[in-house]
């Protein structure tokens, strides 16, 4: 592979998206060549190399062989220049990359880069397809209440109305990381709500969106600011940023009876999973579109670090794979739990073949731990 021309990159790794093992085994070669390059690889893999003492591109083979690399340290990802993660073999496509930082919930935020395809096979592609499953609402107005940049879902909402024939969405911008540092039930918290739902309240007077994308949270303020008429009013409810559960799913459902709700999951890491389904629900199903983004649900064994994954149906931590031109990420622990589950025929025709997760959220432990605010 000339590693140096972006053209026969692109063409190396845009891969047959067979489920056949074969093919994404080859997949996953290809981008391991690309990454592992010795002159034009990634700056923190060739250095991750020199202390795993082993040669990657011969040892990693396939997606079992993965589990040789060990678990991708939260700590890289945050203290690593996010070039180093981006191939040397790209640099000179620096200007078309698109960067997003991480919500920072457990620590120093991550930031990570995708370049113009991958930003799109990661948030956009997946949404438009989930959306014309769930038929939800196309061409209208958008109103977004949440974080702009440097938060990647800032810069994602402007893609995803645009991909589904909506003008630029109306929005209202807040900080979340201000917000954590905030007592909760404090004076200061409640003030800053009512600051951030004051300013939606003054679109919604203005203009006349008819879809909502913002955060459970952001949604039950402004929910006991609208009359039972005005949430009749719309027509769709995108949640994101933050974990959400069956049930506030389907009280959501009652405030607002005539929209097509649908939750996302996922990172500015990793990209996005999505419901796939609009009804009332038992469990919060989400699954991953396309080759780049794999899932997986293990169980730790604390002494060495080693992971089992588990079957379809049992519970554990959440691991992802993203193993793409711009980043290759294997074997990132998530700080959440759910359960692993399989995609339905139905699913499957639609293109979704990939296993998913149920409910994920933050275990017991972490939830005394993590301050998630309103993002």
């Amino acid at each position: 592979m000339n590693i140096l021309s972006h053209q026969s990159i692109s063409h190396r790794t845009t891969l047959n998206s067979s489920s056949c093992e074969s093919d994404k085994n080859e997949r996953l070669r290809s981008f391991i060549d690309l990454h592992l390059h010795p002159k034009h690889g990634s700056l923190y893999w060739l250095d991750r190399e020199k202390q795993l003492e082993i040669n990657i591109r011969d040892t990693v083979r396939t997606f079992e062989d993965l589990s040789l690399l060990g678990i991708t340290e939260p700590g890289d990802l945050a203290n690593r220049s996010s070039w180093d993660f981006l191939p040397q073999a790209l640099w000179k496509v620096k200007q078309n990359c698109i960067s997003g930082e991480s919500g920072g919930t457990t620590g120093h935020p991550s930031i990570a880069i995708y370049t113009q395809k991958d930003f799109h096979s990661a948030f956009i592609d997946p949404f438009v397809k989930a959306a014309n499953i769930v038929g939800f609402p196309q061409g209208m107005e958008w109103l977004w209440v949440g974080p702009s940049g440097p938060h990647i879902i800032g810069k994602v909402v402007r893609e995803l109305a645009k991909a589904v024939g909506s003008p630029d969405p109306w929005s209202v911008d807040f900080d979340p990381r201000w917000v954590k540092k905030l007592v909760p039930e404090s004076i200061a918290l409640k003030r800053y709500l009512s600051h951030v739902v004051d300013q939606a309240i003054q679109i919604l007077d203005r203009e006349s969106p008819e879809v909502l994308f913002t955060t459970p949270p952001i949604l039950n303020e402004l929910s006991k600011r609208l009359s039972e008429e005005e949430r009749s009013f719309f027509k769709g409810v995108h949640y994101g940023g933050l974990q959400i559960t069956a049930d506030e799913i389907n009280q959501f459902k009652k405030l607002y009876p005539n929209a097509v709700h649908l939750s996302g999951y996922g990172n500015s890491l990793c990209g996005v999973a999505l419901e796939l389904e609009d009804t009332e629900r038992n469990h919060v199903d989400y699954f991953p579109y396309g080759n780049r983004l794999t899932y997986d649900v293990v169980r730790i064994n604390q002494e060495n670090n080693q992971w089992k994954s588990v079957q379809p149906g049992e519970t554990g931590r959440v691991l992802f794979y993203r193993i793409e031109e711009s980043t290759f990420l294997p074997n990132v622990l998530e700080r959440d739990e759910a359960t692993l589950i399989a995609p339905n025929s139905t699913m499957k025709t639609n293109g979704w073949t990939l296993k998913g997760l149920r409910d994920p959220g933050p275990s017991e432990d972490q939830k005394t731990k993590l301050k998630t605010g309103i993002y």
